[in-house]
């Protein structure tokens, strides 16, 4: 019997009433053991923070969503990789969130109120 391990993974908290990552998209891409926070690209602190990545997706209103991947950690030589890896894969996520109504909803709710505070 093989187990297999998908590459990314959202990390998310599991007890009930945790805050550490209330409304924070958190991924994890096990191959480099990169951790990568997703976050929107207005905050101008961002612009300090490296490395960074910054993409765009068109929603299902046909609105550009702009996106920030800034990084926790990494143990890999070719983070770009990871990161255009990374975006392919949350688009596939979001492509999914688009079609549940239900889904969209909840995961926005849960967005709009993170956590305000970034990495160093």
């Amino acid at each position: 019997m093989r187990f297999e391990i998908p590459n990314f993974s959202l990390l998310t908290d599991l007890m009930p009433g945790a805050t550490s990552l209330k409304g924070r998209v958190v991924i994890f891409h096990f191959p480099t053991h990169t951790i990568l926070e997703l976050v929107r690209s207005e905050d101008p602190l961002l612009k300090t923070i490296s490395p960074r990545y910054e993409w765009e997706r068109v929603n299902k209103y046909g609105e550009i969503d702009k996106f920030t991947f800034i990084v926790h950690r990494y143990v890999t030589d070719d983070i770009a990789s990871v990161f255009e890896q990374a975006k392919e894969w949350y688009q596939t996520v979001m492509d999914w969130l688009d079609t549940s109504d239900d889904a969209l909803d909840h995961f926005l709710h849960d967005w709009e109120n993170r956590s305000d505070d970034l990495p160093n």
